[in-house]
């Protein structure tokens, strides 16, 4: 019985032992994680879209956060190119929006914003366009807007028609003009 005891006593010690250790280990790998993931986090909410990039990419995948890690990097694209949107980037905005996957959430949200971005560009370049090359403009800025159906955009088409309308010289680009005109007025979904 005495010899039981102590056999129990010991076994019960390694295992406290054991436990101890094992604790202190995945203690620290879980608060680097935490602190990668954490500071991922802070660098995104900060704008800071390649460094937070960086912090989540030291997530261990074994670690609860690196779900959320992986979630993180893929939302990355996304925001850099709304980011340089909202600065007037539309270059930039292009081509980080331009990587974002068919397959991927953010997809429609990512063509809605190239589509705006390539409608600022053009309409720059129709400012500064000529004849031939403003006629052209036209016609690829009226498909854009009612592509994205946005009533802003609608009445901007509307306002470059008579502009165009007004400069048209050729009969046909006149037709063209008119039938440009008839779709961006089939756009509008109320009498």
């Amino acid at each position: 019985m005495e010899r039981n005891n102590k056999l129990l006593s010991f076994f019960i010690g390694i295992l406290i032992a054991a436990g101890t250790t094992g604790c202190s280990w995945f203690g620290e790998n879980t608060e680097q994680t935490n602190e990668a993931y954490e500071s991922g986090k802070k660098a995104f909410t900060e704008g800071k879209y390649e460094e937070a990039k960086v912090h989540f990419r030291e997530v261990d995948t074994s670690s609860p956060f690196y779900p959320q890690a992986v979630w993180m990097i893929r939302k990355v694209p996304l925001k850099k190119g709304v980011a340089a949107f909202e600065q007037k980037k539309y270059q930039l905005t292009i081509v980080a929006l331009s990587k974002i996957p068919v397959h991927s959430a953010d997809y429609a949200e990512a063509q809605r914003y190239i589509n705006l971005a390539n409608y600022k560009l053009l309409f720059e370049q129709f400012q500064q366009s000529k004849d031939k090359d403003r006629f052209i403009l036209i016609q690829h800025l009226v498909n854009i807007s009612n592509q994205l159906g946005e009533s802003k955009l609608l009445l901007d088409s509307l306002v470059i028609i008579k502009t165009g309308l007004d400069t048209s010289s050729f009969k046909n680009q006149t037709r063209d003009l008119i039938n440009l005109l008839c779709s961006v007025v089939a756009q509008n979904k109320t009498p």
